[in-house]
């Protein structure tokens, strides 16, 4: 029997498994896909991540596509643009996913991957968890790192089910291009693109220039999406005629995705069991950004389960600790970032970008709040002040 089953070897399931291994765990790890494996996403973070993360200085070469160094967000009505100095690490997925699978693999952990989690039966002193390819499979808990749809949030009554409002459906791709095209088109600080309530639904499309990639991707609020292939092709017409995209772009490859946006589940632990990621909802409701709170999540559970072990059952009682350490290392970000969904997404957007621009302080907020580099949370307080100050201050002058 294992310590540790984790379920799910994204971020947050190769990054749990890698510390749980490496501190004397014996654990193993479930995927339904084979490695290397990709997955539709925008592939962008914060730099400081790999400071935060030592041990993927070391396989930089292998994964990094890139820092973009300048955000720009376009208004709803595409007249005004708020510009801001924020870098950005970016990734492609199969390789970043790949090498943090490889850094837990190293730590001798047991793979179980190319077969999916079928069933989950929870017992009072061990979990066990059947595979579609028919192993079964004993742990004394379970991590679900298994994403928007996971099996073990549904079979550990955590998330049944996330409603429409609190998912947004996406479309991403990954076009190829020469070096040159992008650096022609992007310069070499990589400027990326974010674009608010494309077509007037509530949601983003963003553009994230890489090394020799443009990923380009449309995310709308469940509630909106029908017809979202549709929108996105008027996206890429929009960024061909614009000069950001290639006439003959190569788009074989665009795939579309879920995104829990409507901010984490309201308890992500029960007896012998822990929900990290995306399975938990740690995504910005803003961008719909979640690989740093994934591998961050992923650290705090892995601490909690190491100690739990060494002095008690991994029992509900014990694992609370999880939830309250990300809670308070970055809990209160989805708070600010759903009220600054409202407001990116609401009737005053446009007029929010007007005032935008009259303020130098208001874009690097707005710039830092759109990226995922930034490391302080959005003050959606001090961001209406200074909204409200702008306004004052411009009636002042007539």
């Amino acid at each position: 029997m294992y310590d540790v089953v984790v379920i799910g070897a994204g971020p947050a399931g190769s990054t749990a498994t890698r510390y749980l291994a490496k501190k004397g765990l014996k654990v193993c790890i479930i995927d339904k896909d084979s490695f290397p494996r990709d997955k539709p996403c925008g592939g962008g973070f914060s730099t400081s991540l790999i400071e935060e993360f030592p041990y993927l200085r070391k396989r930089i070469d292998d994964f990094l596509k890139g820092i973009a160094r300048i955000g720009v967000l376009h208004s709803p009505n595409r007249r005004v643009v708020l510009q801001g100095k924020v870098d950005m690490a970016l990734v492609l997925r199969i390789d970043f996913d790949n090498v943090l699978f490889e850094c837990a693999l190293e730590q001798g952990v047991d793979s179980y991957i190319g077969t999916r989690a079928k069933r989950i039966k929870f017992h009072q002193d061990y979990s066990e968890i059947e595979l579609a390819s028919g192993t079964s499979i004993k742990g004394a808990v379970v991590l679900g790192t298994d994403g928007v749809s996971s099996i073990v949030a549904r079979e550990a009554g955590l998330q049944r089910r996330w409603p429409k409002t609190n998912i947004t459906a996406c479309r991403v791709v990954e076009v190829p291009a020469r070096n040159e095209e992008i650096l022609d088109r992007y310069t070499d600080d990589l400027i990326y693109h974010f674009y608010a309530n494309l077509g007037g639904l509530p949601g983003y499309g963003w553009i994230f220039p890489k090394q020799d990639t443009i990923n380009i991707g449309l995310g709308i609020v469940g509630t909106h999406a029908q017809g979202l292939p549709r929108l996105f092709h008027s996206f890429v017409r929009y960024l061909k005629r614009e000069n950001l995209l290639m006439k003959n772009a190569d788009l074989s490859s665009v795939r579309g995705g879920l995104v829990p946006t409507g901010g984490p589940v309201k308890k992500s632990y029960v007896d012998r069991c822990l929900l990290v990621g995306d399975a938990a909802g740690m995504v910005s409701p803003l961008t719909g950004g979640g690989i740093a709170y994934a591998m961050k999540a992923a650290r705090f559970a892995s601490m909690v389960l190491v100690s739990t072990y060494d002095e008690s059952l991994p029992t509900e009682n014990a694992l609370w600790q999880y939830e309250r350490m990300w809670r308070n290392e970055f809990g209160n970000e989805f708070k600010e970032q759903l009220l600054a969904q409202k407001l990116f997404t609401g009737p005053f957007t446009d007029l929010l970008f007007e005032i935008g621009r009259r303020d130098k302080q208001i874009q690097e907020m707005v710039s830092e709040s759109m990226s995922e580099s930034s490391d302080s949370e959005l003050d959606i307080k001090k961001l209406l002040l200074r909204t409200l100050l702008v306004c004052l201050r411009g009636s002042l002058r007539r």
